[in-house]
């Protein structure tokens, strides 16, 4: 199977989705910001990415992961917005940033799993 990267500044977020995509047979690390993903050694096939982290946003970790390990697939991910900017507009945002698909949140495990599936071939 993958090995998936998950980063995103809810615990609980980063916990449940682990669990999702581990039951399906893949390698889970999980990082707390943008910054924390730079620690991150091994390439992942691919990263879900928050789009409000403190730190080092969605926006710019999205823009650091395909710098450094270009092909990786990336879902950016949302529940709200700030500073006057929605959901809609942070995944659009993400997909013009290069994110390869996005996914509103709370995710559906089904969801997750199809996209998972299809990004990775």
């Amino acid at each position: 199977m993958a090995h998936v990267l998950v980063i995103d500044d809810d615990p609980l977020f980063r916990e449940i989705t682990a669990e999702m995509l581990s039951q399906d047979g893949h390698t889970v690390d999980t990082a707390e910001n943008g910054l924390d993903a730079q620690r991150e050694l091994a390439r992942p096939d691919l990263a879900i990415v928050d789009m409000l982290m403190p730190e080092r946003d969605g926006i710019e970790t999205i823009g650091d992961l395909k710098r450094r390990w270009p092909g990786v697939k990336l879902v950016g991910v949302s529940s709200g917005g700030a500073r006057g900017l929605g959901p809609d507009l942070l995944l659009r945002t993400a997909e013009a940033m290069g994110a390869d698909a996005t996914l509103p949140k709370p995710l559906q495990a089904d969801a997750l799993q199809a996209l998972v599936r299809q990004l990775l071939g």
